[in-house]
């Protein structure tokens, strides 16, 4: 569930099966659950955790990487048998993020650094205390108790 960890990341010699496989066993998760976290049925998830799939399309994608809270360049990596430049935090925009959702997909990719739809700079740390943002489930930094999102309204 946490980025900042860096055993959620992919190897370079990992493929799509372990890579999925690994992830959803550190996240506890059962194959039932991880099906329906991302959307999908649970045959296909079997069916990539057994290898017979080696590319995913983008909605099955979007899914799993929501499901595994990981970023969708993650899984890119592994179909593609690359490494990822390292992503040490989660990015939000805190004007268009809504708490206890995933980011926009566009926020994820590792060169992102504004909002596309509002153009606010994307936040990786806590406006306050400046801390990671560590999951996208909390709507208030886990260390001070500020709130992660911005008012829409400037006083």
């Amino acid at each position: 569930m946490y980025l900042s960890e860096p055993n959620l990341a992919p190897t370079p010699d990992e493929t799509l099966a372990a890579y999925v496989r690994r992830v959803r066993t550190e996240l506890s998760l059962s194959q039932k659950e991880l099906a329906e976290k991302a959307g999908l049925h649970l045959q296909s998830v079997g069916k990539i955790e057994r290898g017979q799939t080696s590319r995913l399309n983008r909605k099955p994608k979007e899914g799993l990487a929501r499901a595994l809270s990981i970023p969708v360049d993650y899984l890119d990596a592994t179909t593609k048998g690359v490494s990822v430049p390292a992503i040490t935090a989660l990015k939000i925009c805190p004007r268009c993020w809504t708490p206890g959702t995933l980011p926009d997909v566009l926020w994820t990719h590792v060169r992102a650094k504004y909002c596309f739809a509002c153009g606010d700079a994307l936040r990786d740390r806590c406006m306050s205390c400046e801390k990671p943002i560590t999951s996208f489930e909390f709507r208030f930094c886990p260390y001070c108790g500020q709130s992660l999102k911005k008012n829409s309204v400037q006083p």
